[in-house]
């Protein structure tokens, strides 16, 4: 098998995974790619890790395994978004539906945010993440965050819960309607998590 074409599939491969929130490579040609990868590396001979049945589902449902994003929000925070897989509801890759969601996205020098979550959907033209299932985010300042939902931009600073959440931190436990991080200023550490929405707060305080 010529070199040239091994490299191109490998190139063409390792591109739309990682730009997997714009373009979904068609599982037909993820099925196709593999083989010629794993041919080329192995010989003829080598056993692939897919059986013919494996191959077939995959092409079937276009589905991508482990799929990666990374990015700068407008305010240029770095951003990362993977999921153990991902597949899209068009041809187009413009609606995604992922499972196994995780994330970070640094609001300072030395701060983040990390995100879980059991599955989302990613909306590529409105820049727009949204997780569901046992959402949990975890904040640098020592804050552990739980909620059913969570919309999160993918082009500035703007996470939200859409319903109640559940903290827990360095204050003791907070209830509240919802949870808003966004950028208040124009300094780069200016961002406020903020709970909203009868909240509630049982103060524990810190052992001595």
């Amino acid at each position: 098998m010529p070199t040239d074409l091994v490299m191109a599939a490998r190139d063409n491969l390792h591109s739309r995974v990682v730009a997997w929130l714009k373009v979904i490579l068609p599982l037909a040609a993820l099925a196709l790619l593999s083989t010629l990868f794993l041919v080329a590396r192995s010989g003829p001979d080598a056993k692939l890790p897919f059986s013919q049945k494996d191959l077939e589902e995959m092409a079937s449902e276009q589905r991508v395994e482990a799929p990666e994003f990374a990015g700068l929000t407008k305010e240029g925070r770095a951003m990362n978004i993977s999921a153990r897989t991902a597949t899209p509801r068009d041809t187009a890759g413009h609606v995604v539906d992922a499972v196994g969601i995780r994330g970070q996205l640094e609001t300072g020098d030395d701060s983040s945010i990390q995100l879980s979550a059991d599955e989302g959907t990613v909306y590529s033209l409105k820049s727009l993440a949204h997780l569901q299932g046992n959402v949990r985010v975890n904040t640098s300042t020592g804050y552990t965050i739980d909620a059913e939902e969570l919309n999160a931009a993918l082009n500035r600073t703007d996470v939200e819960t859409p319903g109640p959440v559940t903290a827990e931190g360095p204050l003791g436990r907070i209830d509240a309607g919802r949870m808003v991080v966004t950028q208040m200023g124009q300094e780069r550490d200016d961002v406020t998590l903020v709970f909203k929405d009868g909240v509630k707060l049982i103060y524990l305080p810190q052992n001595q």
